[in-house]
């Protein structure tokens, strides 16, 4: 479902979250489509811009070989417990009291990055987009194990309505101007961005 500014390609950062799903460090490790390292940076600098532009975030992980999950070292200055939730689903919309985290917010574009594309990604897309959400799937911060499945994944998330997009671009969206905060400040955190 489409809201009012999906239709021109502009965000509006009073109605924009952003969700991180799985960003584990035991996960990302077998990302093939992107490297780990550059895959880790722009997730960091994709919450630095969040923070900039006042734009919540939400985290979503799971337990990984049986141990509680924990996000990436990089994403702890962004971490709380109230920001995060815990789940053993593979997708976040059948997780109640992500759905709930969610909805606080009253905001319904929802920008999601994470790992991997065709699990974690594509259910939270597709759950998001089923709950009325317009949804944007940053690609530099989404990984996966092969590139053959993830472009499948990408088509997937892109008939359902999903919107693929970037770190700049939902940076320049959210403060698009450079000459003054936050735009400014935003506009330095390129510089630590990673090519996929």
């Amino acid at each position: 479902m489409l809201t009012e500014n999906s239709g021109n390609g502009i965000l509006d950062a009073r109605d924009v979250q952003i969700l991180f799903v799985d960003l584990q460090p035991e996960l990302i490790s077998s990302s093939r489509t992107i490297q780990p390292a550059a895959l880790t940076a722009n997730a960091a600098v994709l919450a630095q811009v969040a923070r900039l532009t006042h734009v919540p975030v939400t985290f979503s992980i799971v337990p990984v070989q049986g141990k509680p999950g924990r996000n990436l070292p990089a994403l702890t200055p962004y971490v709380s417990p109230k920001n995060t939730v815990r789940r053993v689903m593979a997708g976040t919309f059948m997780e109640p009291r992500l759905v709930d985290a969610l909805g606080a917010y009253k905001r319904k574009t929802l920008v999601v990055a994470g790992y991997a594309t065709e699990v974690a990604v594509l259910q939270t897309a597709l759950g998001a987009l089923k709950a009325g959400y317009t949804v944007y799937v940053v690609m530099d911060v989404t990984g996966s194990r092969s590139e053959r499945t993830e472009d499948a994944a990408v088509r997937q998330m892109e008939m359902a309505g999903a919107i693929p997009t970037s770190v700049l671009a939902i940076a320049a969206q959210l403060a698009p101007d450079f000459s003054r905060t936050p735009g400014s400040e935003v506009l330095l955190t390129f510089d630590s961005l990673s090519p996929p």
